[in-house]
């Protein structure tokens, strides 16, 4: 067995494979093997990880192997290098261009506001990651800030047999046997969650350390509290800097969108195939105008401040947040911040849209006719992104992004308005087409949020109790006050608008008010029910 130094000694120390079996080498010295010399280079995937450049000597014809490789500098494996070579079979986990991960540094941020969340509000924080490789990257990053850890066995082990093959920057690790240390980070391979031992952890919150963070919905699909975009794979951008920096004459792709990848370098002119086969031919017969260039500036609109935007930047902010006390408090100071309470009402019903069984004004077929008939959209790439995204709202957004807007700022009350329109006459072409027009003349990402809105499909990151605590932070009512007349009426926007203006005597049955005695209209129920 051909591998790195770092690698044989995880193999002799933790599986007891004979030393006759193991011929390690280190990076970038060759062996001359029957005709070919053999050279490994660093993947930068995991500890020990290697690529092979293989050099024919009778010709001197090259081929690079990467197996699965990393671009981005970790923090326990050193930078992946690359050799130009005649073939290069590459890895494609990540090929589509729909992955782009966050630079290292904004990853480790949101793994380490994630930790500090969850210990804030007094929970344990599970870390899921691989026994090797992310194990200890994420135990390197807890390491440089003073958190303490306690490893699963699969991950203990591991650790161990890096620290003894040379790491750097890992501590000793101590094992979980099923107590809990204020402070400490529990990191464990996904599948340990099956398991008594971890089912019964009390007050826990977990997140997955995983690329496939950047799906939508990828937090319910594997059933954590949150996602983290903290990869070993090179994504889009880093398959392509490979493919440059080797710069083949021909590429095979393996594993993850081989196809996919390989079509998008033939049509930049490169000679690529999936390895496994089944790729399609593209004829060059009536083939789409390319996209202008500033197509690819996503996100170059200008952003203007409107009070719709201050609720856009909410959500945002209420998505990246893991910890329920932070989330109470930015949705308490927005409550404070708004003006009117028509705003409170509006924004609070918004809000509580994803707890309830919503309708979804513009179904899916519907949503592609409204993007198609804005100017400069074109069809094929609208497929082409919910194919990457696997989300209708997502690959909207991304749209939008790539389409020459005019946003201009617009309140909460307009797009009000414009969503009870839309609702009264959805099927209208009217309202479909002064609906395209209003997207024109917003952000992407207030798009988004108008869009989430009419699909039922914002709020999703928060639960009603949660609203009802900030309503009750906001105003200074009991959430026992507020939590009873939620029981009765629907309308959590209208209970926080007693609530600020009336307080917690304004809750009570019997009070006078036309809202407590269940007698609401029908025009002052919230749009979406």
């Amino acid at each position: 067995m051909l591998c790195t130094e770092t690698t044989a000694t995880l193999l002799r120390q933790r599986f007891n494979l004979a030393e006759s079996r193991i011929d390690a080498m280190d990076y970038h010295t060759s062996l001359e093997i029957n005709g070919f010399r053999l050279r490994m280079l660093p993947a930068g995937h995991i500890p020990g990880s290697a690529m092979l450049h293989v050099t024919r000597t009778k010709d001197n014809a090259t081929l690079l192997y990467t197996g699965d490789f990393k671009m981005r500098k970790g923090r326990t494996t050193p930078e992946a290098h690359f050799l130009n070579a005649d073939t290069l079979v590459m890895e494609t986990t990540f090929g589509l261009p729909f992955y782009r991960f966050p630079n290292p540094m904004e990853a480790e941020a949101q793994l380490l506001g994630f930790v500090h969340d969850t210990l804030a509000d007094g929970l344990t924080p599970i870390l899921l990651a691989y026994s090797l490789g992310k194990t200890q990257e994420a135990l390197a990053v807890l390491a440089e800030n003073n958190i303490s850890a306690l490893l699963h066995s699969a991950a203990l082990s591991m650790t161990e047999a890096c620290r003894e093959a040379g790491v750097k920057d890992l501590p000793e690790a101590v094992e979980f046997t099923g107590e809990t240390n204020d402070g400490h980070v529990i990191i464990a391979p996904p599948h340990a969650m099956k398991t008594k031992l971890y089912r019964e952890i009390p007050n826990k919150r977990t997140a997955m350390l995983s690329g496939w963070a950047l799906q939508p919905n990828a937090r319910f699909r594997y059933g954590v509290d949150a996602m983290v975009p903290f990869s070993d794979h090179a994504d889009h951008p880093g398959l392509m800097e490979c493919v440059q920096r080797v710069r083949p004459k021909r590429i095979l792709t393996v594993h993850g969108f081989a196809k996919e990848f390989a079509a998008e370098l033939r049509s930049k002119g490169f000679d690529a195939w999936c390895a496994t086969g089944g790729d399609q031919l593209e004829l060059p017969i009536h083939r789409p105008a390319q996209r202008p260039a500033t197509a690819a500036r996503a996100g170059w609109h200008n952003r203007v401040l409107c009070s719709f935007a201050d609720f856009t930047d909410l959500c945002r902010l209420l998505e990246q947040t893991g910890s329920r006390t932070s989330k109470i408090e930015f949705i308490a100071n927005y409550f404070k911040s708004l003006d009117t309470d028509d705003d409170l009402r509006i924004t609070t019903d918004w809000l509580a849209i994803g707890n309830r069984k919503s309708p979804n004004l513009i179904p899916n077929r519907m949503l592609r006719h409204l993007l198609l008939s804005i100017p400069g959209s074109r069809e094929e790439r609208y497929r082409e992104l919910l194919q990457s995204t696997k989300d209708d709202i997502t690959a909207a957004t991304t749209l939008l992004q790539e389409l020459p807007l005019h946003p201009e700022g617009v309140s909460v009350a307009k797009i009000q308005t414009l969503i009870e329109e839309f609702a009264s006459q959805s099927t209208s072409i009217d309202h479909l087409l002064k609906l395209s027009e209003r997207l024109i003349t917003l952000h992407p990402s207030e798009s988004e949020s108008l869009l989430r809105i009419l699909t039922g499909k914002l709020g999703s990151e928060i639960d009603r109790p949660l609203i009802e605590e900030a309503v009750a932070s906001c105003f200074e009512v009991s959430p026992k006050a507020i939590r009873d007349a939620a029981r009765s009426h629907e309308s959590l926007g209208e209970i926080a608008v007693v609530a600020k203006t009336a307080g917690a005597d304004g809750l009570k049955p019997g009070n006078g008010s036309s809202w407590s005695e269940g007698e609401r209209s029908e025009e002052q129920l919230p749009l979406v029910d």
